[in-house]
């Protein structure tokens, strides 16, 4: 049947340099994918133009490679704990899939005021002087309650398909501020407790909405591939994923493969899905539950 790897970026939003749709495709063929997609991040309306770009690429490719599926999507950030998303309906519905991630601490809750919204970003948080001055009444159990409700909210927005890194937020922020011997995340539980799991899960296998297994999640003493990671020393990876994707898998809830690849650097990680593969075995997800073909994906079916 060959694999899905649905989170691949062309390097458009990096405004350096680019690849083209056909190469991501023969990269595919190379290692056995059936399945992709792109999703470069959207960043503003200023990426409207981009969407039509590769979209127009997609169309053509999907003529010259049939033997694979191509998929176009974006991946776009959440803003507020209500929910709200960078990207408007009528851009999203262009797509044939939505991907969203925390990219941003989310605004509106009780870590930030909707007037920062969008404004710092997960990756620079240490070197941000914004939050540095949030920092001086930084509480944990706050950031948690708002990854919390950011996430249910997420769970009901008609537009999205995917979850992408789903606890990247509060792993980041704890492992940049906190020395380990201090975390406050020991267990997944405490970051989703049953009731919350009770809540957000059954609202995302209603609706339809992938929670994505990251080929870096897996810890390095269980992975099977160390070559194809953007970390090797395992930064982006917790013990805590495999217990995860064991909630998730008892729910029922769909789970995507994503390389995020960022190509054109990150070229031959398309498709290089091991890591991932052996933490959903770890976490015994039943395989009818991970998306491997189109119509197991929230798909909108912009194009054919």
């Amino acid at each position: 049947m060959g694999i899905a790897d649905l989170h691949i970026h062309m390097g458009y939003a990096d405004h350096l340099k680019y690849i083209s749709v056909e190469e991501v495709v023969k990269a595919a063929i190379r290692h056995d994918v059936n399945l992709i997609g792109i999703v470069d991040h959207y960043e503003g309306h200023e990426y409207d133009v981009i969407v039509n770009k590769i979209k127009e690429q997609v169309e053509q490719v999907r003529r010259k490679f049939p033997e694979v599926e191509i998929l176009f999507g974006m991946e776009t950030s959440v803003l507020t704990v209500d929910g709200e998303i960078n990207i408007k309906p009528e851009i999203a519905r262009k797509l044939d899939f939505l991907i969203v991630g925390m990219h941003h601490i989310p605004a509106g809750g009780k870590c930030l005021p909707y007037e920062m919204k969008g404004k710092i970003s997960v990756g620079e948080v240490k070197n941000n002087p914004e939050f540095q001055s949030f920092l001086q009444k930084f509480n944990f159990e706050d950031l948690i309650d708002d990854w919390q409700k950011t996430t249910l909210s997420l769970m009901h927005n008609p537009l999205i398909s995917i979850y992408a890194h789903p606890v990247q937020w509060p792993f980041v922020v704890m492992r940049k501020f906190l020395p380990r011997g201090k975390w406050l995340i020991s267990r997944i539980e405490d970051i989703i407790p049953p009731q919350v799991a009770q809540d957000i899960f059954s609202a995302a296998k209603e609706a339809g909405i992938a929670w994505e297994v990251n080929n870096e999640y897996l810890p390095p003493k269980y992975r099977v591939d160390n070559k194809y990671v953007c970390c090797a020393d395992g930064r982006n990876s917790w013990s805590g994923m495999i217990n995860l994707f064991r909630i998730i898998g008892k729910f029922g809830v769909k789970v995507s493969l994503g390389s995020d690849a960022h190509c054109p650097d990150e070229l031959e990680r398309v498709g290089r899905l091991e890591n991932a593969m052996e933490l959903l075995r770890l976490a015994k997800v039943n395989k009818e539950n991970i998306i491997l073909r189109r119509e197991q994906i929230r798909y909108y079916g912009t194009s054919t």
